[in-house]
């Protein structure tokens, strides 16, 4: 029988320049198991516990704990902070993610209740804590505020003020390997010191496969690994998943000043553009935001629109959440962005302006 499977590429797989997620170059799910090969000896590959150590070890923390994914690895630690201190509440900025992208997990799966704190364009700060909640979450960077990341003296004066209400920290650092050089090159340590744990990603900045760390004091992983169990985050095998990790992370934490410094030079390229804001200006990171004078619908319609006629597919999604005639187009610098020449770059957002006022 002849096959009659003939599927049509998206637009998206027809440009010849893609800027949405993946980030990196050679990143499809067969180049990354080819990739992988040299990895492993005998067929067998590296333990959980090898990533487990490198990473507790970077961040100067006793021990570290493989997840599956960033929404189980918080969820888990909210319920922890929640039962020591037989208290619900949780403080998140109002941009965090698990506001946002989780169908109310917090809530649904955990039983917690949300402070909502903060400004949407501003960082999470000691004046937003409270110490009748069970924990703070601080994401750093915030993704929904461009990439913002407080002062060095305001995350101190944070700390500080959490030590003195005795109320544990939790960082939300899925994209925390992008911090180090707007701290003046301090160590993933000393900008994690004063938090009581810590979760990172691994395929978001890194580009591994998928997963994600959760790290803290010893007692604190011992029942985040209870949990883990409980709600089918423990894998039979993860050995293919940490080797990818492990394979790429210091390749991408070596590339990352570059990637910070490409955001910059992009971000500076359309500066001369009209009827866009870049958020924040200079990026503090990998990452900013354009915002646009429109509804987020109305921008993916500009988008395609440049797509189609100039090969470039610009971003995957744009966030309308700060009003009805506001978004923000997410621009986040890894091989493929770094490598995009900048006036190709500038033509791109000046054409989806363009195409932003005929379309209105």
């Amino acid at each position: 029988m002849v096959s009659t499977n003939t599927s049509v590429p998206s637009l998206k797989e027809r440009c010849e320049i893609d800027l949405g997620y993946p980030y990196h170059l050679n990143d499809t799910p067969s180049e990354h198991l080819a990739a992988l090969q040299g990895h492993y000896q005998q067929g067998v590959g590296p333990a959980p516990e090898v990533l487990e150590q490198k990473i507790a070890d970077m961040f100067g923390k006793p021990a570290a704990m493989w997840c599956p994914t960033g929404t189980l690895a918080q969820g888990i630690a909210g319920r922890i902070y929640a039962e020591r201190s037989g208290k619900n509440q949780i403080i998140f900025h109002e941009t965090s993610h698990l506001l946002l992208h989780e169908e109310g997990g917090y809530s649904a799966a955990h039983g917690l209740t949300a402070k909502t704190v903060g400004e949407w364009r501003k960082a999470m700060s000691a004046d937003l804590l409270d110490p009748d909640a069970a924990c703070a979450f601080v994401e750093m960077p915030q993704r929904h505020s461009g990439g913002l990341l407080p002062e060095w003296d305001d995350l101190c004066t944070l700390k500080a003020q959490a030590q003195a209400m005795d109320l544990p920290l939790h960082m939300d650092g899925a994209r925390i390997w992008s911090s180090r050089p707007y701290y003046d090159n301090r160590s993933y340590a000393e900008i994690a010191d004063g938090f009581s744990s810590i979760y990172v990603s691994f395929y978001k900045d890194i580009g591994a496969i998928v997963g994600a760390a959760l790290i803290g004091e010893k007692d604190f992983i011992e029942e985040a690994k209870v949990w883990r169990t409980r709600l089918g985050g423990s894998l039979v095998d993860a050995s293919y998943l940490i080797a990818d990790t492990l394979r790429l992370l210091d390749k991408r934490l070596e590339q990352m000043p570059d990637f910070i410094q490409a955001a910059k030079e992009l971000a500076a390229a359309i500066e001369g553009v009209e009827n866009i804001t870049v958020s924040p200006n200079p990026p503090q990171v990998n990452m900013f935001h354009v915002l646009l004078p429109c509804d987020a619908q109305t921008a993916e319609k500009a988008r395609d629109t440049v797509a189609a006629k100039t090969g470039t597919w610009i971003a995957n999604r744009f966030w309308d959440y700060e009003g009805d005639n506001v978004c923000a187009m997410e621009v986040t610098v890894g091989e493929k962005a770094a490598a995009l020449p900048r006036a190709r770059f500038t033509d791109a957002v000046q054409m989806l302006t363009s195409e932003i006022s005929r379309i209105r």
